[in-house]
This record gives structure tokens, sequence and C-alpha cells, in this order.
């Protein structure tokens, strides 16, 4: 199975990479997300407030791409380090912020993500070895 969940966040980035982040409609009322406790309105968020935090967060930004730089899978988890680039609406000056996330299924259906500021974080939570 861990291979087929790398395969289906591959893909999901792949969408995002050319601004394309409609893969926000497969997740479920199930889905949890948790966010960095650095980002604005941090905290967790369960279904359709998930989904709405993540809608929100794209929409903050023109041009917004999300692109992978590295895929781990462990299990039901894929641990994931991301850049993601965009413009703040109305300003010329692009946008760089890298993340690292761990993303977690339950027979083959997306239940968790949680994103981290630092990859060791990441590593840690996916019970990934260095």
């Amino acid at each position: 199975m861990s291979e087929e969940n790398v395969e289906t966040v591959r893909a999901w980035y792949e969408q995002a990479a050319v601004g394309d982040f409609s893969g926000l409609a497969e997740m479920g009322d199930n889905f949890e997300f948790i966010t960095s406790p650095e980002l604005p309105d941090a905290g967790t968020y369960r279904g359709e407030a998930a989904r709405r935090w993540l809608r929100n967060w794209i929409a903050a930004f023109d041009e917004l791409t999300i692109e992978v730089t590295e895929i781990i899978g462990a299990g039901e988890k894929v641990f994931v380090g991301i850049v993601q680039r965009g413009r703040v609406p109305g300003g010329k000056a692009p946008i760089e912020g890298r993340w690292w996330g761990i993303y977690t299924f339950h027979d083959g259906e997306l239940t968790r993500l949680q994103l981290f500021p630092k990859r060791d974080q990441a590593v840690a939570a996916a019970g990934l070895q260095e």
C-alpha cells in the first residue's frame, strides 16, 4: 500500500506544480489537517473546515505552485518535502516557502496531513531514520 500512497501524493503535487489544486475535492470528511504553529490560524481542522482552510491559503496567493522536493513512503504515511512559490495579490516580488508534511492514509484514504517548518520534525513524525 505504501507505493500506492506515494503515487497518490505524487499525482496531487504534479497538479499543484502547475497551479491545479482540484485534488482538494478528494479530501473527505474524515480528513484532518494540522497546520504548522508558524502559520496564520494554526490549529487542527477536520473535513470541510480543513478544505476551507486550504482553499483560503491557496486564494491568498497569485500564481501559486507547490512542488515536491522529496517524497518517501513509510507504510501508511508519506513523508514529503515541498517548495511553495507565489506572489501576494497585487505584488510583484515572488515568495517562496519550504515545508515538510506527513500524509497519513487508512485503507487507501487520506485521513491526515500534518505540516512542519523543519525537516527533522517531519522525519521524526513519520518514524523515519536519517
